[in-house]
């Protein structure tokens, strides 16, 4: 066994059937880790190719992470546990034509970094007892499950946000799996959690991805591309993410993400002012400041 991973509690073992909408890097993260806890588990996918199989997904059934792979949803209806990792948007979509087939004993869980959509479609659905929302926060620039890892759960936070008439031991077993996964648990409600993301992960997003079309349309003689080293690549790696999982995510958080860009625009615009006037002190505050709490979060 992974010694990342600890061993479950005997109550996880009575559940043995995880299914998968969505099998990337994240999805793939999870099932390798379950596959570590529950090797004799029955782990399935849907492939939602209509002609072909999904090249990632006979990739993960060869390596015996998957056991089966499904092209229909009803296929889905005695799974114990459903994790919903498909972009934010699909995720609803998908949770939609899943329901007619969900049991009622079925915890259902996300991986998306977006809570207030679902929750609504959970809610619209009467799908509030089974529903325990997830958020790994880790994860790659890369993307795909040829990139996935059990490793990127290892000591990272695991956002947990159940409804208020979820199941208490719906949510208790998701605790249990996300710790023994090795990664820490934290239980937040929707709002706060897409708030929360929106400054930390979704804004940055944003931002880099904005820096590096400001340099792109600088970069007439191609010597920004040539000379582009640490600093530059550190603050835009993330933007070799995938763009369609961030065009879901501003779609869905909107709210949330132009409120903190409003508050960013406002730091900037008084950071621009502060370099005009050539001011030290201010100047000196400014990057003080951010010092400051950046070495608080990273100690």
């Amino acid at each position: 066994m992974n010694k990342n991973i600890v061993e479950p509690l005997e109550q996880e073992k009575k559940r043995k059937k995880f299914g998968f909408i969505g099998f990337g890097l994240i999805g793939g993260s999870v099932a390798r880790a379950l596959r570590i806890l529950y090797p004799e588990s029955w782990i399935v996918a849907y492939n939602y190719y209509e002609t072909k199989l999904h090249p990632a997904l006979e990739e993960a059934k060869k390596a015996g992470t998957l056991t089966d792979i499904y092209t229909e949803l009803s296929a889905f209806s005695d799974c114990d546990v459903l994790f919903l990792c498909a972009p934010v948007i699909k995720n609803v979509d998908y949770l939609s034509k899943l329901a007619p087939y969900i049991g009622e004993d079925c915890i259902i869980t996300d991986v998306g970094s977006v809570k207030g959509n679902i929750y609504q479609k959970v809610k619209e659905l009467h799908l509030e007892r089974q529903f325990v929302g997830g958020h790994p926060m880790t994860g790659s620039e890369k993307t795909g499950y040829q990139n996935s890892s059990e490793e990127f759960l290892k000591g990272a936070w695991y956002i947990l946000t159940p409804t208020p008439e979820t199941e208490p031991s719906y949510i208790a077993w998701m605790e249990e799996f996300v710790k023994a996964a090795g990664s820490k648990c934290m239980v937040l409600d929707p709002v706060t959690h897409d708030q929360v993301t929106a400054g930390i992960s979704h804004v940055p997003h944003v931002i880099s991805a904005a820096l590096v079309n400001t340099v792109a349309e600088l970069d007439t003689e191609g010597y920004y591309a040539k000379l582009a080293a640490g600093g530059f690549h550190s603050v835009t790696r993330i933007s070799s993410s995938s763009p369609e999982m961030w065009e879901n995510i501003c779609q869905t958080n909107k709210e949330s993400i132009l409120e903190c860009l409003d508050s960013f625009i406002e730091h900037l615009e008084a950071a621009k002012k502060e370099i005009e006037a050539g001011s030290r002190e201010g100047l000196m505050e400014f990057f003080g400041s951010a010092k400051k709490y950046r070495d608080y979060i990273v100690q």
